[in-house]
């Protein structure tokens, strides 16, 4: 069976893809009885019918804006592609999101309905209405029954649970089966499907509006590169907020695959990982980051004999995945060589491959462990929505994990730049996608030539319309003909490969004048076992400051070693762990990543360490997607910077 992507809308995805395979589950999650419960697409296109004709009964139509605070699960998708089909406007965000900020976005979108994942959030968030923002939503609806009280905040009549929706839903098309046609004829692909409120890691939440339009093109684009077998039954875990961007397109893209879908969590990913077997997932650096460092403290752990086998093993895995990419031009170069050159040098990179071939079969087996631990049957993941550290990048796809890097934000749907699993070079973040155009400015505007740093422009059918209801921030970075400035930079190898390197608005200038960007010092300080996430701060200042939420697990090793209390060192007064040995181990460990042989300047060391005995969390210091947000920290803890 071919892929099929020329989809006229969204909906269309789970519908077609119940006339095609109408008993192959698409979507497998735990149920309260500590089971699972499957969903086929035949169930669900059925649930999505049901749940939109629901919808319009209750005003939910086309342009209503419909605030959705839902977590990962089944509802979630089942709700998006719901709204999808009445034409309405979606406005999500996690139920764990602060409540004040899901004021803000119900408040600021204009929204009429709400959407909620039970009363007990639902009545958190009405608290911080004014009787005259309440009586601007028209009705609730509630997925899971409680029996939470709702004060006096809204009549009985305005909340719906989920079950009468679909109840509804369920007669209106039993007496009218064509209702359901009627509903998707009003689809209007390049009207706003949906606003997406996005602080980024600074400043004031703004609502990105995106067009169904806008989606459909990453589904075009990206559904390819999935490489799916869309004849077997395949799986995927989603781990990543639904609400968010990355996520919620991916979902979009594997669904056109005919992908089943098994909601897990951070908590239970490596459980699930082992129970579903997954072909694919899709999720962050940090958490790729975190495999490959319990992989790595297992293997430093084990005896010395099997400890020396396996380094030794990747040692020779990576130079091998290395003189791959040399010879199939899967690497980042500035400056093309002749081509008896190129000849000389490919002939002997194969002479290599084919003379080590026995030793590297053996290292393929030796790495079996790896991939079981991730499930065993991961023939491609991605990372996304934040810098991938080279070591990390490295590592998988050294040891058969093929792992491939992907670039984009809200703002554009948000994929426009990512690797390929047939072009997949190391330390960048690929080649555009289709349709669409991509370059790096200078600050005077004009073309960066190959290896030479600037802004990131991008343009294609995938950049959104603009902020809502904000045109001087939607003016700032959408030009009239429709290059949008991503405020990343980075630069375009000569084989058009690009690579990121940071923000513009993160860049730091010392007193004494050097500009730097600090994250690829942060990335590297993660190196470090020590660290668990790292903030670089400094600007006017002399030297630069590195803020380090400490791991945990290291923190003890050596409390344990040095035979000091934990939670004595953990329960001092104060905001900073104190402790003279502590600080002279990490600054040695800093010492030797930030140094000129790893290619760092001078001015780029780090002065001054400060480790916070409070871990990063999400909401406060992190993104839903375990970026930090910087300008948080850096107002945060001012007092501490030097």
């Amino acid at each position: 069976m071919n892929l099929e992507l020329n989809y006229a809308n969204l909906c269309e995805i789970p519908l077609k893809n119940a006339l095609k395979f109408p008993s192959r589950v698409s979507h497998r999650y735990r149920n309260a009885e500590s089971g699972f419960t499957e969903k086929t697409w035949l169930q669900f296109a059925e649930d999505i019918k049901c749940l939109a004709a629901g919808f319009s009964f209750f005003g939910v139509k086309n342009s209503a804006k419909a605030s959705f605070f839902i977590d990962n699960r089944y509802e979630w998708s089942l709700t998006d592609y719901a709204l999808l089909m009445t034409g309405a406007v979606s406005v999500p965000r996690g139920s764990d999101t602060p409540p004040k900020e899901l004021h803000t976005i119900f408040i600021h979108s204009d929204s009429s309905f709400l959407i909620m994942e039970n009363k007990a959030v639902l009545r958190e968030l009405l608290m911080d209405f004014t009787p005259a923002q309440l009586a601007l939503i028209e009705r609730v609806f509630v997925v899971d029954k409680t029996d939470t009280q709702i004060p006096d905040y809204l009549p009985p009549e305005k909340i719906t649970y989920y079950s009468d929706v679909l109840e509804k839903g369920k007669e209106i098309l039993k007496n009218n089966p064509a209702e359901a046609d009627e509903i998707i004829k009003r689809i209007r692909p390049s009207s706003i499907a949906s606003i997406i409120y996005t602080s980024g890691t600074s400043g004031n939440p703004k609502g990105v509006m995106l067009t169904q339009v806008n989606f459909l093109h990453n589904v075009r684009a990206l559904s390819p590169l999935l490489d799916s077998k869309i004849d077997d039954a395949e799986t995927t875990l989603s781990v990543l907020p639904s609400w968010h961007v990355y996520e919620r397109t991916y979902e979009y893209c594997t669904a056109a695959c005919g992908v089943t879908t098994f909601y897990s969590s951070v908590k239970d990913l490596q459980e699930d990982l082992s129970s579903q077997k997954p072909q694919m997932i899709a999720s962050v650096p940090r958490v790729w980051e975190t495999f490959h460092k319990k992989i790595l403290s297992k293997v430093d752990k084990a005896s010395p004999v099997k400890k020396a086998v396996f380094y030794f093993f990747l040692n020779l895995s990576e130079k091998k995945l290395l003189t791959e990419n040399a010879i199939s031009g899967n690497r980042i170069y500035f400056k093309k060589k002749g081509a008896l050159t190129l000849l000389v040098s490919s002939f002997f990179r194969r002479l290599k491959l084919i003379l080590l071939h026995p030793l590297y079969m053996a290292a393929y087996k030796v790495f079996a462990p790896v991939r079981q631990a991730l499930g065993g049957n991961l023939r491609v993941s991605f990372s996304g929505g934040g810098s991938l550290p080279m070591p990390v990048d490295l590592f998988f796809n050294s040891v058969g994990i093929k792992l491939v890097n992907a670039y984009g934000m809200t703002e554009t749907a948000p994929g426009t730049i990512t690797r390929r699993v047939y072009k997949n070079t190391l330390g960048s973040i690929g080649i555009p996608l289709d349709e669409t155009e991509a370059k790096i400015l200078k600050e005077n505007g004009m073309p960066a030539a190959p290896g030479e740093k600037g802004i990131l422009h991008v343009r294609g059918p995938q950049v959104m319309m603009g902020y809502y209801k904000n045109p001087a921030a939607t003016a700032e970075i959408l030009s009239a003909d429709g290059w949008l400035n991503t405020g990343d930079i980075g630069y375009v190898s000569e084989s058009g490969d690009y690579t990121i390197t940071g923000r513009a608005k993160s860049t730091i200038v010392l007193s004494g004048g050097e500009n730097l960007e600090p994250e690829p010092i942060e990335e590297k300080l993660k190196e470090s076992d020590f660290v668990e996430h790292a903030v670089v701060l400094g600007q006017d200042k002399k030297a630069l400051t590195a803020f380090i939420s400490v791991n945990e697990d290291r923190l003890k090793q050596f409390t344990e070693k040095w035979k000091i209390s934990f939670e004595e060192l953990m329960h001092k007064s104060g905001e900073i762990i104190m402790h003279s040995k502590l600080s002279e181990e990490v600054r040695k460990d800093f010492k030797k990543l930030i140094s000129r042989e790893s290619g760092f300047k001078p001015w780029e060391a780090i002065t001054n360490i400060v480790l916070l005995k409070k871990k990063f969390s999400i909401g406060d210091e992190l993104t839903q997607t375990l970026k930090v947000k910087r300008k948080h920290v850096e107002k945060k803890y001012h007092h501490l910077i030097k």
